[in-house]
């Protein structure tokens, strides 16, 4: 059994025994968070109760099993709000996800008080936050419709800020009926979200459509993921929408992608793309389980070229003129227009960019102008977190934070490692390459310990601890691990981590960083030189 997808399941059956006469109202919410495995969107109060409606997602053949600590938790009042119904049937406190991996649910909880706006559905360690239980009026009221085309088995959509990490950060859930979706996108800032499928999602493989919540409404067609098409615009009122929609097509037709791509096809139809010494190594790589040294050969390869025929060479200097025209075509437009879709762009372009010297120009456009301009935005924060992991080199210093360790009790990084020789490990229980780096730092750690040496760890995890705790028991870990929750100091960011799979920094006694990513060996090395 699963234990995530712990829940009431067919439970419509339970309303069946309530009675809707004294009905205040049915609300279509949005609440501020979805579960991977769940979703609410529906709130009908009465006067005598309160009526959660969503779905259950998962894979199917999945058993979802009613527990016993499900409840509602008023925002106003801190309040426990316990459900009402549960079958007299044990049998009916078990089903099995269907193969459209959806089901529905409805839950019957205790009325709430009238001064509560928002409440958070609570199971066990995870919960829905701020579900809207009366109308709640924002800035702006988006309005997102739209078809879905050969994607039979998509049964909800994800829609997330911009560049987030629906791993750990929430994200809304827009249910999937008959091919169609429906959602009202409420917010008090206009700003980019990106919308794509759960189900291409889940396989690892997704195409997303970025989307801006200044109000109005706008109409989309999403396609299969096989057919390669990307989601289309068909009506749009948003200005924001518009103007990015013009921007996004004007850019397109300047950049020759049929052309390039069947260049590319040619060159490897014809065993014309990479060298005889380059696939030579691949199939070494291959047939070794691709070890790290014949990794990093491959890459060394690629970087200097070495990988590529003449013609493919070829093939790639223009595909780099092609990106820096279309790079510095992005730049002019930042600079002439100032609006939120520039910002957009400059975070973006912020968030991808590995020059070094586009990077700065980015940065200086976002001190002159953007972080005057919108102090308040989600974009500054993320930028001014960005430009913070900068430090993060060999010779700058690492970046101090407060957070919890597993039971809750607060730690102040600096005070742990004061002194020390450290390893700060930025790891995840979801990311599997972390647990192998910190796993094999365990016999350094053994042997140094009590002689000026020590590990820090921070995982980012989502909703709860659980996956954490089961990882550090079944990994090892015997040194001090803290937490960072739905990215809710955004330690990871500041440090330069949002979005690959974690990070080790090895840092002196002074906290002057020795190294960022080094490997076990380097590690060892170092800690033998200077303890």
């Amino acid at each position: 059994m699963h234990k995530i997808f712990t829940f009431i399941a067919a439970a419509a059956a339970l309303i069946t025994t309530f009675s809707c006469s004294g009905n205040q109202g049915t609300l279509s919410v949005t609440p501020e968070n979805s579960l991977e495995w769940m979703s609410v969107y529906e709130v009908a109060a009465t006067d005598t109760a309160t009526v959660i409606k969503g779905n259950l997602y998962g894979r199917e053949g999945d058993e979802i099993t009613i527990p016993s600590d499900i409840w509602l938790k008023g925002s106003a009042s801190g309040k426990r709000y316990n459900l009402l119904h549960e079958p007299e049937d044990g049998s009916t406190r078990t089903a099995v996800m269907p193969a459209n991996m959806t089901m529905p649910f409805t839950l019957v909880f205790e009325t709430l008080d009238d001064n509560e706006t928002y409440a958070d559905l609570v199971c066990g360690n995870e919960r829905i936050r701020k579900i809207p239980v009366k109308e709640v009026r924002t800035a702006y009221t988006t309005d997102i419709t739209g078809t879905l085309v050969d994607r039979p088995n998509t049964s909800r959509l994800i829609l997330a800020p911009a560049n987030s990490d629906s791993r750990v950060q929430p994200y809304i859930s827009i249910p999937v009926t008959d091919g169609k979706f429906s959602y009202k996108l409420r917010t008090d800032v206009a700003t980019a979200y990106d919308i794509f499928c759960w189900d291409d999602y889940v396989r690892g493989a997704w195409m997303d459509k970025t989307i801006f919540s200044d109000g109005g409404d706008i109409d989309l067609t999403i396609y299969s993921y096989e057919a390669n098409k990307p989601t289309e615009i068909n009506r749009c009122t948003s200005e924001m929408n518009k103007e990015y929609r013009k921007y996004t097509e004007k850019e397109d037709s300047m950049i020759p992608g049929d052309e390039m791509n069947a260049w590319a096809d040619s060159l490897f139809e014809n065993g014309n793309y990479f060298t005889k010494e380059y696939e030579h190594l691949s199939d070494s790589a291959h047939d070794a389980g691709y070890p790290q040294d014949l990794i990093n050969e491959l890459n060394a390869m690629q970087e200097s070229k070495e990988a590529y025929t003449d013609d493919a060479k070829a093939y790639l200097a223009v595909c780099d003129s092609i990106i820096t025209a279309k790079k510095q075509r992005t730049l002019d437009y930042i600079r002439e227009n100032t609006g939120i879709v520039s910002y957009y762009l400059l975070f973006n372009e912020f968030f991808w960019e590995e020059d070094e010297e586009l990077r700065k120009e980015y940065k200086d456009i976002f001190e002159t102008t953007y972080a005057g301009l919108y102090p308040e935005h989600p974009f500054t924060e993320e930028i001014t977190s960005m430009i913070a992991s900068e430090s993060i080199r060999p010779g700058g210093k690492f970046i101090d934070f407060s957070a919890p360790d597993i039971n809750g009790t607060e730690h102040v990084l600096s005070e742990e490692i004061d002194g020390k020789i450290a390893v700060i490990d930025l790891w995840a229980s979801w990311c599997g390459p972390c647990r192998r780096h910190s796993k094999a730092i365990i016999p350094i750690y053994d042997k140094y310990k009590d002689k000026g040496f020590t590990v820090v760890g921070i995982a980012r995890e989502n909703q709860n601890t659980d996956a954490m705790a089961a990882a550090i028991s079944k990994d090892g870990y015997k040194w001090l691990n803290l937490v960072e929750l739905n990215d809710a100091g955004m330690i990871w960011q500041k440090y330069g981590a949002g979005k690959s799979g974690g990070m080790i920094v090895l840092v002196d006694r002074t906290g002057t960083i020795v190294s960022v990513n080094p490997g076990t060996d380097e590690i060892r090395e170092y800690v033998e030189a200077n303890i």
